[in-house]
């Protein structure tokens, strides 16, 4: 997702010769400013997002070779 996003950078600039009518093109670029602000709030968040899921990975793995090791070591234990 960040990495759509990141692609688009320079959007407005790309295609405001193409619109001929200044005002329609001035339309545009404040579209594409705002957009761009409002994409790099969300690449922000998605990468806090990444971030988190991440961490959470790391804890679940870590959670899962602990429960592993103690039932082997439950296994071992001698009835």
């Amino acid at each position: 997702m960040k990495k759509a996003f990141d692609g688009l950078e320079g959007l407005g600039d790309s295609y405001a010769a193409d619109f001929g009518d200044t005002d329609l093109a001035d339309k545009f670029k404040d579209f594409t400013d705002n957009w761009k602000i409002s994409r790099e709030k969300l690449t922000g968040e998605v990468e806090e997002l990444a971030a988190i899921a991440k961490e959470a990975a790391k804890a679940y793995e870590s959670i899962d070779h602990q429960l592993a090791e103690a039932i082997r070591g439950a296994q071992r234990k001698p009835k």
